[in-house]
């Protein structure tokens, strides 16, 4: 010991631990911080919460054991990661259970009516003129749409994928978007 008294905070814990984690969890977080951000980013998209996921962890690691002595700080991290991540997911199946809304005739009508046969019918051949509507894109469009569109990426991404730029990206989609209009003929005039 270096021989001067130890203060302590409120709680009991010394002050000089103290300093040490928060030393420590700084060290992580510029160290870790955009690589915590690419690990939420790959399992959930462009959100907005991920900047709050990620300042969630450290949040963790603040309130946990002793960092400090952490063998593999990097592994530590991520797996806290993971848990946060899957801690989301709970919350959200919670909420979504909570906000599921019985059926009820009066207010949602009766199902022989939304289920007839000329519905389906109609949904299906909607569905295929869009195919078919897709189709006459050039494939390069068709595929920066689909990925858009169907897989949910962002433009970087399909940039990354594709190897073209994002101002490409973006014509390419709008220009898919505006053939898929005319052509189902969904806007309105």
């Amino acid at each position: 010991m270096n021989g001067s008294p130890t203060r302590m905070n409120e709680s009991g814990t010394a002050l000089s631990s103290m300093s040490e984690r928060t030393t420590a969890i700084e060290a992580l977080s510029r160290r870790f911080r955009i690589p915590l951000r690419r690990f939420f980013e790959k399992r959930l998209g462009r959100r907005a919460e991920i900047d709050d996921l990620v300042q969630e962890v450290f949040l963790h690691l603040a309130g946990g054991g002793n960092i400090e002595s952490v063998e593999r700080p990097e592994a530590y991290l991520f797996k806290t990661a993971a848990n946060v991540l899957h801690d989301r997911w709970r919350r959200l199946n919670a909420r979504a259970a909570e906000a599921h809304e019985p059926y009820d005739e009066a207010l949602h009508g009766n199902a022989r009516e939304t289920l007839c046969p000329e519905r389906a019918l109609l949904g299906t051949q909607a569905v295929e003129q869009l195919v078919a509507a897709l189709h006459e894109l050039p494939e390069r469009t068709r595929v920066v749409w689909a990925l858009y569109h169907l897989e949910d990426l962002t433009h970087t991404e399909i940039g990354r994928r594709l190897g073209i730029t994002v101002s490409t990206i973006e014509k390419h989609i709008a220009r898919a978007s505006a053939h898929l209009l005319k052509r189902l003929d969904l806007r309105h005039e």
